[in-house]
């Protein structure tokens, strides 16, 4: 019986891996689980997929990500597929009518490409030039005007000149002078803002992992063989370096300027807004500027080439991965994402510290000055509910009363206006 109990004992440590089987000497777990980094993990663990390549003669591994459905990645396919096709049938002697429409899809997409980067730079131009600088100087005015009516020279400030200020209701309506809703709105925008540029640096990082190729018909991959002549579902396996450095200049670059300029010129329009309403609808209005690029490919694009950018995709040719490959690259997402983070934080804080030329960054003075008027602002004149009337009695009739042809409205005299007493009387006879 003791040795069937030292069996069991044994067989328990052999199943949980603490000892091999056979007889082998005892694994401890640390050598178990650098067993288990090298291993090679199933495609459904790691995401990649096996695929035989023409132009290699043989089966690869790679993992397969999509190009963004937007004027961006149609510019992409149109200068990756679309010219690679318009190259082979060139070379195969293929008849105008067959080439006629390669060239009508390279130039739908690549019109596309130049509409936006048109239409952004103008609208970015113009708004900049009609809309942030008209709404600087208008905030700016409001607030050289609270400080030149309300201090003296010295920076001292008049009670009584506060007391009798008329421009309380606007000037605490700044939104800069809120700190809390100032900065939220910003980090909101810089996080939209984030997402496209991180969007851009990921179109960027999987152009320049692609593999290089030297031939043009090389570049792709079709999921049958009649692929060039039927066209269908296919993979970018390969690059040459004209056509990557093509991509990265006229697609990607692009992109980063213009998320770059729409943080900016973002920030400043916001930081102009000279009321917190205007400060949320600004918000909005820059979310359409940013999204021209997919309004312009959902409105124009026919539907057949939509699906041909859907059906494009790149393919990474890598090893098989394991273990410590995944934990590898999940490490390298976080460090991204904390790299991205702080860029955020140091962009606002920079502009909000040193760049930002709206106004003071100390705006303490106008924030308690401006406590008791938003107190004021936020309290309602009534909190009745309107059931069977309860909000009635909030606003009461007879503010103005008529006695011997002279009228007083909030205790100011008025001259009575006959012809509408007349009328009024004539409606109740």
């Amino acid at each position: 019986m003791a040795g069937t109990g030292a069996y069991s004992e044994l067989k328990k440590e052999e199943d949980s891996g603490l000892v091999a089987s056979g007889g082998d000497l005892p694994l401890s777990p640390n050598t178990s689980y650098q067993q288990t980094l090298l291993e090679d993990l199933d495609e459904d663990i790691t995401g990649q997929r096996e695929v035989f390549i023409p132009s290699l003669g043989l089966k690869v591994w790679g993992t397969q990500t999509d190009l963004d459905e937007n004027a961006y990645g149609a510019a992409s396919v149109a200068l990756i597929k679309d010219i690679t096709l318009l190259h082979h049938q060139w070379q195969t002697g293929v008849p105008w009518a067959g080439i006629s429409l390669t060239v009508v899809r390279l130039n739908i997409a690549l019109g596309i490409m130049a509409a936006n980067l048109i239409f952004q730079g103008l609208i970015l131009w113009y708004i900049w030039l009609f809309v942030v600088m008209p709404s600087v100087r208008n905030v700016q005015s409001l607030y050289a005007n609270f400080r030149a009516e309300n201090f003296d020279q010295n920076g001292n400030l008049s009670a009584d000149a506060w007391e009798e200020y008329e421009g309380k209701g606007e000037v605490c309506q700044i939104t800069m002078s809120s700190r809390p809703f100032y900065f939220g709105i910003l980090i909101l925008w810089a996080l939209l803002m984030l997402d496209e540029l991180r969007k851009a640096q990921r179109v960027t990082m999987d152009i320049l992992a692609i593999k290089p190729v030297t031939k043009l018909t090389d570049q792709l991959c079709y999921a049958k063989d009649e692929g060039y002549e039927h066209g269908g579902s296919c993979l970018v396996v390969g690059l040459t370096p004209c056509m990557r450095w093509s991509v990265i200049f006229f697609v990607c670059v692009p992109r980063l300027l213009i998320g770059l300029a729409l943080l900016f010129m973002g920030c400043q329009w916001l930081s102009s807004a000279a009321s917190f309403s205007d400060m949320t609808l600004n918000a909005m209005a820059l979310e359409f500027v940013k999204n021209i690029d997919e309004i312009l490919y959902e409105s124009i694009l026919p539907p057949q080439l939509k699906q041909a950018i859907a059906d494009t995709n790149v393919f990474k040719i890598e090893a098989r991965k394991t273990k410590k490959d995944l934990d590898s690259a999940e490490w390298k997402g976080y460090r991204r994402t904390l790299a991205w983070i702080a860029f955020m934080v140091g962009s606002l804080g920079t502009y909000a510290f040193v760049v930002q030329t709206v106004l003071p960054f100390n705006l303490t003075e106008l924030n308690t000055l401006c406590a008791a008027q938003r107190q004021e602002a936020q309290t309602p004149i009534c909190s009745h509910w309107t059931w069977q009337g309860g909000s009635e009695s909030c606003y009461p009739y007879g503010r103005r009363y008529f006695a011997g042809g002279v009228g007083h409205h909030h205790g100011k005299p008025m001259t009575t206006d006959h012809s509408a007493m007349h009328h009024h009387a004539g409606r109740h006879r």
